[in-house]
């Protein structure tokens, strides 16, 4: 079954890319679509560039800073809100608010706060990732059997023997995909903080060569932010399996 569905996505990405070659001939200008030829070999040049690997050196260190201070805050929120009653309706109006609200207009206030260093730009990440991290930590906290934990206070288990044998394990699955979507929209962050904050990195990159025209090459950027998108995704879905390998195959995911 995994077999066909690799080479069902292959077939799919071939056929997406043979369209876009395609259309790209027949324009009468690829200044605005490159041919996937074009585009394939401007990726293939900025990889043995300084300047593409130093646009991601910058852009990544906030990245990391935000993210992982997102998975901290959102994980340890997710399960406070989660378990306790209190908790969670004293924060529901708030986690509601930001829930909905569009994280790039909060963009001006941080800048207003912070400037616009590397404190900002890691700010930007974590409130584009926290939210997610946190909700999913909590809803997996939620599901936690309530017979588990009542058993493990009729043996008198500690408060801290609980957390560790009942809660936590009972929680990981939502932990693990809170930190698998929060870090999509990590990258999401990534990219707007640069754009809309201050243009460095990558984001400078995005905008010189759209300023100056230059399609394979702006076209090569985004597929690069694509590719190490997915490539996190898969990094972290692969580390959720074994991780939960314990835990029986749903139907459908064989």
């Amino acid at each position: 079954m995994t077999g066909r569905r690799v080479v069902t996505g292959v077939a799919g990405l071939c056929l997406g890319l043979v369209v876009w070659e395609l259309s790209a001939r027949t324009q009468d200008t690829q200044l605005f679509l490159p041919t996937v030829t074009a585009m394939g070999a401007a990726f293939w040049r900025a990889l043995g560039t300084g300047e593409f690997w130093a646009a991601y050196g910058q852009t990544l260190v906030p990245f990391l800073y935000g993210w992982l201070l997102a998975v901290a805050v959102g994980v340890v929120a997710g399960l406070v809100i989660g378990r306790l009653v209190v908790m969670d309706k004293l924060s529901k109006p708030y986690v509601a608010f930001l829930n909905a609200l569009p994280v790039s207009t909060l963009v001006p206030l941080v800048v207003i706060t912070l400037g616009i260093g590397i404190a900002a730009r890691t700010a930007v990440v974590f409130l584009f990732a926290v939210v997610e991290v946190l909700l999913t930590t909590a809803a997996g906290a939620r599901e936690i059997s309530r017979d588990l934990s009542e058993m493990a206070r009729s043996f008198q288990a500690t408060a801290w023997r609980r957390f560790r044998r009942v809660i936590l394990p009972g929680a990981l699955p939502g932990i693990l995909a809170g930190i698998r979507v929060g870090s999509a929209r990590a990258v999401v962050g990534m990219v707007v903080m640069e754009l809309l904050l201050v243009p460095v990195g990558v984001g400078l990159l995005l905008l010189r060569y759209k300023d100056t025209f230059r399609s394979a090459e702006l076209y090569a950027l985004v597929v690069s932010l694509a590719i190490f998108g997915l490539a996190l995704q898969g990094l972290l879905r692969w580390m959720e399996r074994r991780i939960l390998s314990y835990r029986p195959e749903p139907w459908g995911e064989e």
